[in-house]
């Protein structure tokens, strides 16, 4: 195990201990998911495993490459949340803040040791980034609204994976009935609304049933799409 001087990087011992500069990150730079040749820098990727867990992974897709798996934790008891299944803590663990950690970091191409923590770094700030945008597309008066009308609370959503994880949670519990208001509201609402319901089927992984509902004019409905309910579909995309 490694722990670094400020305790960003360490072992399941120093889940408890946030790093000093977390403040310094939000005067960095922007961080561009795509590089100066317009490839694509970083990705976030969902999975689910054979036993119904989700997890999610950010990868660095150019040089060089690496990827890490973004576990949430339960700040008192200081280990992962049930919800996250099995989490392998043998290796060092990188605190993002209380509630979240980079863990089962995996190096694709190798890199000299001192230069893993400036590389999780970076991570940790397209993590920041995307943060933000899930932050800016909550806040959308559409997107408050499309959720109240099909009677869905995501206002202690922190992240695309907390919005995922309760749609997903609220139609099993409703066994459908959530994804059955979408079906209803998308016959009703206007032009320019549509795109926006359809995009929040997109970000919980609903894709399946948003293409159903779009059908092959989808793309003639975005160009009708203006002002805070384009900037909701544009985001909503944004989070794949």
């Amino acid at each position: 195990m490694h722990n670094s001087e400020d305790g960003q990087l360490g072992g399941i011992a120093d889940m408890n201990r946030t790093a000093h500069r977390v403040a310094d990150f939000g005067n960095d730079d922007a961080l561009p998911f795509v590089d100066n040749n317009g490839h694509q820098e970083w990705r976030v990727e969902k999975t689910n495993t054979s036993d119904g867990v989700r997890q999610e992974r950010i990868r660095h897709m150019t040089m060089p490459r690496f990827s890490v798996r973004l576990v949430r934790i339960d700040p008192f008891e200081n280990c992962p949340v049930r919800t996250e299944g099995s989490v392998d803590v043998r290796k060092p663990i990188y605190r993002i803040d209380h509630q979240t950690v980079f863990c089962e970091i995996d190096w694709t191409d190798e890199l000299p040791e001192d230069q893993h923590l400036p590389w999780l770094n970076a991570a940790r700030k397209a993590h920041t980034e995307l943060r933000g945008y899930f932050d800016r597309w909550k806040s959308l008066s559409p997107v408050k609204e499309m959720a109240g009308r099909i009677e869905l609370d995501i206002g202690a959503c922190r992240s695309w994976s907390d919005y995922t994880e309760t749609f997903c949670g609220e139609n099993d519990r409703t066994e459908g009935a959530l994804v059955n208001r979408v079906r209803r509201l998308a016959g009703v609402v206007s032009t320019g609304e549509l795109p926006v319901l359809l995009a929040m089927l997109h970000a919980a992984d609903y894709s399946r049933a948003a293409d159903e509902l779009a059908g092959e004019s989808l793309w003639s409905r975005l160009d009708l799409t203006y002002g805070d309910c384009a900037e909701a579909v544009g985001l909503a995309i944004m989070r794949q």
